[in-house]
């Protein structure tokens, strides 16, 4: 049956479609998941982010900040507003740990937190946390992975 409705009606009007292709391993699919929020800074930052989680066979998200500003795709959050996941390890680097986003990820088994800020949210959470600077904790912790898995 053909909806009566006159063309000129219609506001709307699609300009474009993209299908934006995923690489890698799927969010929701993920046992690993190495997330970034608005501390790392920039894409380049991601890229470490991308090193860890290709070492540990998972994947990279990221909080709303980071996708907000181009950082990452818009696929890549994680959060109310993004995926919900439920991963075994979530390690959430440089991110404040938001209520909007903890509520994408608190089906983790394990959340590992690294953050300059001793009193951010994400450490009332975490099971693990390391209080630093995270250009300085995750090259070191990247290395130890590598000596772990050699």
């Amino acid at each position: 049956m053909a909806a009566d409705i006159d063309p000129a009606a219609i506001k709307v009007k699609l300009l474009e479609k993209k299908v934006e292709a995923a690489a890698g391993i799927k969010l929701e699919e993920a046992h690993v998941i190495v997330t970034g929020g608005r501390g790392i800074g920039s894409a380049e930052g991601f890229k470490q982010l991308e090193d860890l989680a290709n070492l540990l066979k998972g994947a990279v998200g990221a909080s709303r900040p980071p996708c907000d500003n181009g950082w990452v795709p818009d696929s890549s959050q994680i959060g109310l507003t993004g995926k919900i996941v439920s991963p075994d390890l979530y390690i959430a680097v440089a991110l404040s740990g938001s209520s909007q986003h903890l509520s994408g990820c608190s089906g983790a088994k394990t959340i590992v937190a690294i953050n300059k800020d001793p009193e951010a949210n994400i450490f009332r959470v975490a099971q693990f946390g390391v209080v630093g600077d995270w250009k300085k904790v995750l090259p070191a912790f990247t290395e130890k992975v590598k000596e772990l898995l050699a």
